[in-house]
């Protein structure tokens, strides 16, 4: 025989199945934009080995530095 559900039986299944859905809808959007933050971060560093290296033993600095200005006390 089947089994004959109430609407109060569908209904109650109904709003815990949208209950779950919003939870894992939440954990997604952190999950992508804590991809995104690892992405941008991995961004900046992603010159490779090589280069850096190449780039630590230039003789000329790409960034020009300013000054020293000596500690003179009066």
């Amino acid at each position: 025989m089947a089994k004959v559900l109430k609407f109060k039986d569908v209904n109650s299944d109904v709003e815990h199945r949208m209950k779950e859905f919003e939870k894992i809808r939440i954990k997604f959007k952190a999950d992508v934009k804590k991809a995104e933050a690892k992405k941008a971060t991995a961004g900046k560093e992603g010159k490779g080995l090589l280069k850096s290296i190449s780039e630590f033993f230039a003789d000329t600095p790409k960034t020009p530095k300013a000054p020293a200005q000596p500690n003179t006390k009066k």
